[in-house]
């Protein structure tokens, strides 16, 4: 009887173990933006299939509030397994130490951190054992491509200066974010492999529409024979278009720019051709994670792959819109509809013959 109480127990303790809730929470720069809504819809549909209690949070473009959040999701009787966050005006590193200090798993997503913070926090796992992974668009080298398409766009409309060449400017986002760093050496180094294109100047904004407005027109008069401006995010867009119009000129003729964003709105000015060409789909990055961290929870862990993954973006140009433009309408990216996609289909531990994580934005689009 003592032998069959004691394996009675060990069961139990088991089926417990198993069937433990784990918590995770999201924190998000700005929830109430187009980008950042529907990664947190995503991110919490794919929690929902797995069975994890899922929260996010709104920093409201604030970095102190997000780390102040952070703190309060880290602490007390329902704190939560994991955070997820992106490196927001250089927030990453001291998130880290707070979920490290918690004993809280730490998941970095979206944006990263530049080098000289990382000589500090060192790799995932290497300084801190608490943050596990980071999972990153490749904003590199889809700035590569983003630019050699608004080259090739200028040269092919012969929208170039009196020497012969294309004259670039680019509209970056904060000076410090990451992922701006990144896609303007993405920028930099399209053009150092060209002899048929200069970039005259780089200048910053806090990635939002009015002053990538400003920037716009400060640039087109300082640069009269620019005809390409490089965007770095589709809020700078905004504000490069309205700056455009402003000055009675013709985007997609006069001036030539692009967007970052897969979405309805960013689609139809690739058809119209007012945008040259769009990229995006990284907001289905936080869904991503929810899998990577519900299989690591459960005795899988994704190190096997990689511990630094890096997604790439689609490319959208008027040779491809109509095909990502079935996709993209708001009815099927309602929250809704997001309901209709099945996540557990990407989880190694609900489908054990998977042997590579296979994170496919096309066969999240083909379910909806």
């Amino acid at each position: 009887m003592k032998k069959l109480f004691i394996t009675l127990i060990l069961m139990l303790l088991v089926t417990v173990s198993y069937a433990k809730t784990y918590k995770i929470a999201l924190f998000s720069p700005k929830g109430s933006s187009p980008f950042w809504t529907l990664v947190a819809n995503l991110a919490e549909e794919a929690a929902n299939d797995l069975g994890i209690k899922f929260r996010v949070y709104d920093a409201k473009l604030n970095q102190l509030k997000m780390i102040n959040q952070v703190k309060e999701a880290v602490t007390g009787p329902d704190k939560v397994d994991a955070v997820v966050f992106s490196n927001f005006k250089q927030s990453a590193f001291p998130i880290i130490k707070i979920a490290e200090e918690a004993g809280v798993f730490a998941f970095l997503f979206n944006s990263g951190m530049g080098k000289n913070t990382l000589l500090k926090a060192g790799q995932p796992r290497e300084k801190f054992k608490h943050w596990i992974g980071e999972m990153l668009p490749d904003d590199e080298g889809t700035a590569m491509k983003i630019t050699d398409q608004l080259i090739n766009d200028a040269i092919e409309k012969r929208k170039v200066a009196s020497d012969g060449k294309v004259y670039v400017v680019g509209i970056g986002g904060i000076v410090s974010d990451a992922t701006s760093i990144a896609r303007i050496n993405g920028l930099k180094k399209a053009i150092n492999r060209r002899t048929d294109a200069v970039l005259k100047q780089v200048a910053p904004t806090d990635f939002g529409a009015e002053k990538g407005k400003r920037a716009l027109l400060g640039l087109i008069q300082r640069y009269p024979q620019a005809t390409v401006v490089w965007s770095a995010s589709y809020r700078i867009t905004d504000g490069i278009l309205e700056g455009i119009k402003e000055k009675n000129l013709v985007p997609g003729k006069d001036i030539l720019t692009n967007t970052l964003v897969l979405n309805e709105k960013a689609l139809r000015t690739v058809k119209s051709g007012e945008v040259v060409v769009t990229a995006g789909g990284h907001y289905i990055e936080g869904a991503w994670v929810m899998v990577l961290l519900y299989d690591y929870f459960h005795g899988i862990d994704f190190a096997g792959e990689s511990l630094k993954m890096r997604t790439p973006l689609g490319m959208v140009t008027k040779d491809n819109v109509d095909l990502y433009l079935k996709n993209f309408t708001k009815e099927k990216l309602s929250k809704e509809n997001l309901k209709k996609i099945d996540f557990t289909q990407y989880s190694k531990k609900r489908n054990p013959g998977l042997k590579k994580y296979n994170f496919n934005l096309d066969s999240v689009l083909n379910q909806l």
